[in-house]
């Protein structure tokens, strides 16, 4: 069985965040070279733990429990189910009106179906039953490998169907909002020159990095053009002043809140303006 090991390791590790599940994973193959009938149901139950526990890394009780469209499910025991943690794991606190009618993603209800499909293959796998306790060695490598083909479209379809959220949310935030709020909360400049004025803010980044139950968080680079002003108004009528054009670097981090229309209520985290090159 090395050579799944060889096929599979390295590129669905390299899927995982948590050095827990890329351990996890790599004690999962431990399982299918042991001289054990029970190899393979093993195996099968080492890869859904492993969903599973990217799945509640992905979409944690306290946060799920806050979106809008949750509602505690009276037949799970904890309150929470799969398919509501799939749902918060692409798309957070978004609602599915938003999703399909804004950003015009339909698929997501079929994705999270598949998810599921694939979660449920795994635990019928971890069930001993006679045709999958002390199973031929082909017969374990075919399962085997049909278990690691869908751990694989499991993590991948699901980041692929997130990134697509994430990507159509940015061109759904209103740039010239966005402008203000950086605008007004540029501090960085300010001990360079006696007044100071952004007369334009220019992206050349921006991108959701997380979506949240409330809110989402975005990073946005790009270039303050400015006048630094030295003198006052009256150093001014006298021809003793001047203003300098320059140009700065800045990387920012946003919270936009889920008010209509997106981008409304904002606040910045953290802004950052590279004033380093200034007087080279």
């Amino acid at each position: 069985m090395k050579h799944l090991e060889d096929i599979y390791k390295e590129r669905i590790s390299s899927l995982f965040d948590e050095e827990f599940e890329r351990a996890l994973f790599e004690s999962a193959f431990s399982n299918l070279i042991a001289s054990n009938p029970l190899r393979f149901n093993n195996f099968a139950y080492a890869l859904r733990e492993l969903l599973r526990h990217v799945l509640h890394r992905l979409s944690p009780d306290t946060e799920v429990s806050e979106c809008g469209w949750f509602k505690p499910d009276a037949t799970s025991k904890s309150g929470f189910t799969r398919q509501q943690r799939l749902k918060y794991a692409i798309q957070g606190g978004l609602t599915d009106f938003y999703v399909t009618k804004k950003l015009e993603i339909e698929e997501v209800n079929d994705v999270i179906d598949e998810l599921l499909s694939i979660i449920k293959l795994l635990n019928e796998y971890t069930h001993i039953e006679p045709h999958t306790f002390d199973i031929s060695e082909s017969e374990v490598e075919k399962l085997s490998k049909e278990c690691l083909d869908a751990t694989l479209y499991f993590i991948e379809k699901m980041s692929e169907t997130r990134s697509k959220v994430l990507s159509m949310l940015t061109d759904e935030i209103d740039r010239s909002l966005l402008d203000s709020i950086i605008s007004d909360s540029v501090e960085d400049i300010g001990t360079l020159s006696t007044h100071q004025f952004v007369d334009g803010i220019y992206h050349d980044g921006a991108h959701v990095e997380r979506i949240g139950p409330k809110s989402l968080l975005l990073r946005v680079t790009g270039w303050l053009e400015c006048e630094l002003q030295y003198g006052s108004g009256s150093d001014f009528r006298k021809g003793d002043g001047v203003v300098i054009p320059k140009s700065f670097q800045f990387d920012c981090t946003i919270d936009v809140q889920f008010e209509k229309p997106l981008g409304s209520v904002m606040k910045v985290d953290d802004l950052n303006v590279d004033i380093s090159s200034w007087g080279e």
